[in-house]
């Protein structure tokens, strides 16, 4: 407890009061929580203030990248049509020569399926392979009786 004294022109007088009178607790806590809270209110605006300039920053350097981005793939889908339309030209273009190149092996293979029996094919092959293995084999037996006269 502090005393004040003041000093009055007519005379000395007292002025007793409490300056550092005791808060209760509950008014203490809210005095820390409102400063606090003011603390943190403040801490909020500066980070959204800095959250700002970086995004601000972060448009302008992306906004031309962007442009470039838009600029390259319109670029990109105009070759692509021209390129089909071109492709599509020339397909056109060379269609009869490419009939006309691939027609008569087209004939041909047309003509030596439906010409050939794939059934008497197998069969002749089978038959003249026998044919081949008996007379190979009537030649070694030949061959060895020339060889050993004792057989």
């Amino acid at each position: 407890n502090i005393i004040f004294i003041e000093h009055i022109s007519a005379g000395c007088q007292a002025n007793l009061f409490y300056a550092d009178e005791p808060k209760p607790q509950l008014e203490q806590w809210t005095d820390a929580f409102r400063s606090y809270f003011e603390l943190a209110k403040n801490r909020t605006s500066q980070l959204g203030q800095e959250i700002n300039q970086y995004t601000t920053n972060l448009k302008e350097q992306i906004d031309p990248l962007a442009k470039v981005v838009t600029k390259i793939t319109e670029g990109a889908d105009m070759l692509r049509e021209r390129i089909e339309v071109e492709v599509s030209t020339v397909r056109c273009a060379l269609k009869p020569y490419i009939e006309y190149v691939t027609s008569p092996f087209e004939k041909g293979a047309e003509y030596i399926k439906e010409s050939l029996d794939f059934e008497d094919l197998k069969a002749t092959v089978l038959q003249k392979s026998e044919e081949l293995r008996e007379s190979l084999e009537q030649g070694v037996k030949e061959l060895q009786a020339k060889l050993d006269p004792s057989t």
